[in-house]
């Protein structure tokens, strides 16, 4: 039994929690990197985590994509979903709409910004 303590406590110290201020970056970076030629005027949308202590917000204003972590008070909808499912959004590896359909990814605001969505995260390699 003690065995059992030691190993799990090995595997606990081996294993590192992320923080929001490592996922960030990546997060900031990927995104602003998009070209939303298609996206005229502003629109805003903030971003919370389901598992780490954050928040961000992207602002699309006439093409020009930003990306802070701050609340933003005069915002389209506010999304909902794990660091995990944010970083799979930014790889590509999941559309906010499968996301949104298989519950990872929760909406605050009209549903149909999913499909906004889909347009910031359509990736660019």
């Amino acid at each position: 039994m003690g065995k059992d303590k030691m190993q799990k406590k090995d595997v606990d110290q081996v294993e590192k929690k992320i923080t929001f201020e490592e996922v960030f970056p990546q997060i900031k970076e990927r995104l602003e990197q998009q070209e939303i030629a298609t996206a005229p005027g502003r629109m805003a949308f903030e971003f919370h985590f389901t598992d780490l202590k954050g928040v961000f917000y992207l602002e699309a204003d006439n093409g020009k994509i930003h990306v802070e972590p701050y609340d933003y008070y005069d915002k389209n909808g506010v999304f909902t979903a794990s660091a995990a499912t944010y970083q799979a959004l930014i790889d590509g590896s999941l559309t906010p709409v499968t996301a949104f359909a298989a519950g990872r990814l929760k909406v605050d605001g009209d549903a149909d910004l999913i499909k906004t969505l889909e347009t910031f995260f359509e990736g660019k390699d």
